[in-house]
């Protein structure tokens, strides 16, 4: 059968799961060998029961951060999307740098190759969510556009006095066109803090579509009731001896209604980041990855000393 010798590991062969080799990263003759497949990057150890069994010991606290690794990397080998929007050139150099990992703790060196898997697991949560971030931006800006084109779309039906298109914001107490401003406004917002706000990963889509949404909806809120408290005369606004009255009519007055509109929508920065500090904070990390335990000095120790690929552990090579 397929898969069973480290010799068997070639090309276009199959393993022992009946899944094809697509690649083969590292081969030393009877002791091991490094390869992929289409789910995951895997080790043919030792044709020796003996020597394969201690490189199995040897590699077995490594599995669960491998583990996660092939989960944020899931999905990507077979992605059927064309470019840019395909991920497998992505797929194959984390693979790449897990499979690296695997041959130097086989050469006898867990810890380091413990922290190369560890800097794989970083980079990976890194560029999903440098992906979910870029979708972020898009789900907000869709969002924006369709609430403001909705929103105009009712105002312009309403008769206005004033020749501009926003006079309605002036000539009449609809509160439409102020609020697809409000968005645009929550948008700007988003927009210049995106750096520093709290994104997902693409891998929890679902949340960042939420957010998004809410931050936009939350910023057309924003617009209406302030929008609404300029209108009734609760508040005024003055500069110098200039008071702007909201209600009148004017291309002043205009502006000024744009104006208000806009910066209401920066409001979704003061609800949005007390949940991204207070509430989204309990959640855990962004990928939700248990933390692996470093190993002791002591235990790194033992494991390195006269460890080779025919004995991983340190101990006594097999005859």
């Amino acid at each position: 059968m397929s898969g069973e010798t480290v010799a068997s590991i070639v090309v276009g062969e199959k393993d022992y799961t009946g899944l094809p080799i697509t690649a083969v990263y590292s081969k030393v003759s009877n002791v091991y060998a490094v390869y992929c497949n289409p789910e995951r990057v895997m080790v043919q150890f030792a044709d020796d029961a003996g020597l394969g069994s201690e490189q199995r010991l040897a590699l077995a606290h490594l599995a669960p951060l491998r583990g996660e690794i092939n989960g944020i990397i899931d999905g990507w080998r077979k992605s059927q999307l064309p470019w840019p929007w395909t991920h497998t050139s992505k797929a194959k150099r984390y693979d790449r740098r897990t499979a690296d990992a695997m041959v130097v703790a086989l050469q006898g060196d867990q810890m380091s190759a413990e922290a190369l898997l560890r800097a794989v697991k970083v980079d990976l949560v890194e560029e999903r969510t440098s992906i979910g971030r870029s979708s972020y931006i898009i789900y907000a800006t869709i969002c924006s556009i369709l609430i403001f084109s909705i929103f105009a779309l009712l105002s312009s039906g309403e008769s206005v006095d004033d020749s501009t298109a926003f006079g309605v914001l002036t000539a009449e107490d609809s509160l439409w066109l102020a609020t697809g401003i409000g968005c645009l406004g929550a948008l700007f917002s988003i927009a210049i803090g995106i750096r520093s706000r709290t994104i997902h990963t693409d891998l929890r889509t679902r949340d960042n579509i939420v957010d998004a949404t809410l931050r936009i909806v939350i910023g057309a809120i924003s617009a209406v009731v302030l929008f609404a408290l300029f209108k009734s005369k609760l508040i005024s606004f003055a500069l110098g001896e200039n008071k702007f009255d909201i209600a009148a009519k004017g291309p002043e007055m205009v502006h000024f209604a744009f104006i208000v509109a806009f910066f209401a929508g920066f409001s979704e920065r003061l609800v949005g980041d007390y949940l991204g500090t207070t509430v989204l904070k309990g959640f855990g990390n962004q990928a939700g990855l248990v933390p692996m335990a470093p190993l002791s000095t002591a235990t790194i120790a033992n494991q390195q000393k006269e460890a080779n690929e025919k004995s991983p552990l340190g101990r006594p090579p097999h005859l």
